[in-house]
C-alpha cells in the first residue's frame, strides 16, 4: 500500500512532458486530413499512379472494394461531404432542380463540422457540378480558405476560372498550352500553399480535388481538341499501352436490360478512340501523381505527416466499351462503381489491405472518427478506421447504389442515344442485384462472374438468393443513419 502511494505521488510529481506518451493528445495536437480526390478515375487506372501507391497505399491501408453508391459526380461528391446516401441528401443528379450545388443543404457538410470543431478547412479544385454557372460563385459554408473551380471552365486544363476567397481570377486561354498554367500543376501549388500557410498547431482540413482524368468541356472554337488533355510532359508516355480485350464490350447482352440491349458492339474505329483516350487517361493521372508526392513531401517539411491523415479516392469511374457503354458511369456495374480508395494516418499500419465492402457514404464518418468533430444530421455510413487498423475485420453490411436520375443523363453520364431509366442496387460480398423501373432485374455471382457478364437473374439456382436480395434492397431504399449500416441476413446461392 506505501509503495502505491509513493508511486502515485512520483506520477504527480513529474513534469507534464513526461507524460506526454501516457496521455491522450492535447487539443492542439489534433491531426490532421488532407482528401485528395481525382474525377472518373477508375480502380483500374491506380496503374499509373506509383507515387500515390507508395506514398499513400503502401505507407497506410488499401481498400480493394471500395465503391460509390450513386456514380456520377454531384451525387457521389454530395455522399462524400454528408455522409449519406442521395435519397437522405436530395442531390440525385448533376443538374437542378433535384441536383446540382443548389440541391446540397451546404449548411450540413464536413466542413462546417470540421470548422466547428476548430479546424482550418482549406478547397481547392472542383466543387459541385453547376458551382458559378447558374449563379454568383461564393464561398460555401464551412470553408475557412477557397479557391473553387468555376464550372463549365472546371473541365479545361487551360483557360479555366476560379473563385478564390472572394475574387475571380481566370488562368489563361483554352486554345494555349501554357505549361505553368495547367490546371493539375495549379491546384498542386495551391494545395503546398495552404499546407504551408496553417500556423503551427492548427488542426488542417484540406480537400484537393483534381477534374483529371475527366474529359475536357467542347469548345466552340475548337473541333479538334482532345477528350482528356495530360500535361505537355506526360503526352506519349503511355502510346504503347495495350487496351483490355474487355473494353470492346459483351458479345452477348440478351441478359441485360433494353437499355443495353439496344447498344452495338464497338466498331474498330470506336475501339481506337477508347484505346486512344485510355491512354490520354492515364498519361493525365501522371500530374496527380506527382500532385500527391508534393502533398506529402510538404507535409512531412512542414512536421504535419506523422499526424495527418491522408485519402486518396475518386468521385466515380467510368465506362470504356465495357458492356458496349462507349463512356459515361452513372450505372451500378464495376467499371463506374468501383473507385480506388487509399488512406495512411496514425494508427494505420503500412501494408494493410482490406478486402471489406467500403463506400463513399463512410468518408464523411471516417474523418469525424479521426478528428473528433461530430455531424448535425445523421450519416448513413460507418468509420473505416478499424478496418484499416485491423484489416482482417470483415462484416455483412451491403451498399446500396442509386440512379435516381430521370431520362437522359448528360454528358457527364451515360450517352444521350437512349434513355436511361431510374435503378437501385444492392451490392454484396458475393453479388450485385439491380432492379430497373419498368421491370427489367439483374443479378451477379461476382465470386464466378467478377465482370458481370451474364446476370443469373432467371436461373432458378438462384432464386433463393435473388428473393432474399429482393427483401435487402427495399430495407435500404428508403434507409437513414443506423438502419443503412445493418448487415444483410443469409442470402444463399
Amino acid at each position: 500500500m506505501r509503495r502505491s502511494r509513493s508511486r502515485l505521488l512520483l506520477l504527480l510529481l513529474l513534469p507534464l512532458s513526461a507524460l506526454g506518451a501516457q496521455r491522450a493528445p492535447a487539443a492542439f495536437e489534433r491531426p490532421s486530413v488532407v482528401v485528395i480526390m481525382t474525377d472518373d478515375q477508375t480502380y483500374e487506372d491506380m496503374a499509373a499512379m506509383p507515387e500515390t501507391r507508395r506514398l499513400i497505399g503502401a505507407a497506410g491501408a488499401r481498400f480493394t472494394h471500395a465503391y460509390v453508391s450513386s456514380p456520377l459526380c454531384c451525387p457521389s461528391r454530395a455522399t462524400y461531404l454528408t455522409g449519406q446516401y442521395a435519397h437522405n441528401n436530395g442531390v440525385h443528379t448533376n443538374t437542378p432542380p433535384h441536383g446540382g450545388v443548389e440541391a446540397l443543404a451546404a449548411q450540413h457538410t464536413l466542413p462546417v463540422w470540421l470548422r466547428a470543431a476548430g479546424y482550418r478547412t482549406s478547397h481547392i479544385g472542383k466543387y459541385l457540378n453547376g458551382y458559378g454557372l447558374r449563379h454568383p460563385a461564393d464561398v460555401p459554408p464551412g470553408w475557412s480558405d477557397w479557391h473553387g473551380t468555376i464550372d463549365k471552365s472546371t473541365y479545361q486544363m487551360y483557360g479555366y476560372r476560379m473563385f478564390e476567397n472572394g475574387a475571380v481570377r481566370r488562368y489563361g486561354n483554352f486554345d494555349v498550352e501554357d505549361p505553368a498554367l495547367y490546371q493539375t500543376d495549379v491546384l498542386r501549388q495551391k494545395a503546398v500553399e495552404a499546407i504551408e500557410g496553417t500556423a503551427p498547431g492548427v488542426p488542417l482540413f484540406l480537400s484537393l480535388m483534381f477534374v483529371a482524368p475527366h474529359g475536357e468541356v467542347e469548345n466552340p472554337g475548337s473541333t479538334t481538341q482532345p477528350f482528356v488533355r495530360p500535361a505537355p510532359r506526360h503526352v506519349g508516355r503511355f502510346a504503347h499501352l495495350r487496351a483490355p480485350g474487355i473494353l470492346r464490350g459483351e458479345r452477348d447482352v440478351s441478359d441485360k436490360p433494353p437499355y443495353i440491349r439496344r447498344l452495338q458492339r464497338l466498331s474498330a474505329s470506336t475501339a481506337g478512340r477508347v484505346r486512344a483516350d485510355l491512354r490520354s487517361r492515364r498519361e493525365s493521372l501522371l500530374a496527380v501523381d506527382e500532385a500527391v508526392a508534393a502533398v506529402v513531401a510538404t507535409l512531412e517539411r512542414t512536421g504535419r505527416l506523422a499526424s495527418t491523415y491522408i485519402v486518396f479516392t475518386s468521385d466515380n469511374g467510368f465506362f470504356q466499351g465495357e458492356h458496349r457503354i462507349v463512356k459515361g458511369k452513372y450505372l451500378a456495374y464495376d467499371p463506374a462503381s468501383r473507385v480506388p480508395l487509399l488512406i495512411r494516418g496514425p494508427g494505420i499500419a503500412p501494408g494493410s489491405l482490406s478486402r471489406e465492402l467500403a463506400a463513399n457514404t463512410d468518408l464523411a464518418p471516417t474523418l469525424l472518427d479521426a478528428t473528433g468533430a461530430t455531424a448535425d444530421i445523421a450519416v448513413d455510413g460507418r468509420s473505416l478506421l478499424p478496418f484499416a487498423r485491423t484489416p482482417m475485420l470483415r462484416t455483412r453490411r451491403p451498399v446500396l447504389h442509386e440512379g435516381l436520375a430521370a431520362g437522359d443523363i448528360d454528358r457527364d453520364g451515360a450517352p444521350r442515344m437512349h434513355a436511361v431509366p431510374r435503378y437501385r442496387a444492392i451490392r454484396t460480398a458475393r453479388y450485385l442485384y439491380v432492379e430497373w423501373r419498368g421491370g427489367a432485374r439483374e443479378l451477379y455471382d461476382l465470386a464466378r462472374d467478377p465482370h458481370e457478364l451474364e446476370s443469373r437473374h432467371r436461373d432458378p439456382r438462384y432464386a433463393r438468393a435473388r428473393r432474399a436480395l429482393h427483401r435487402e434492397l427495399r430495407r435500404l431504399r428508403g434507409c437513414a443513419g443506423e438502419g443503412c449500416r445493418l448487415p444483410v441476413g443469409p442470402l444463399g446461392g
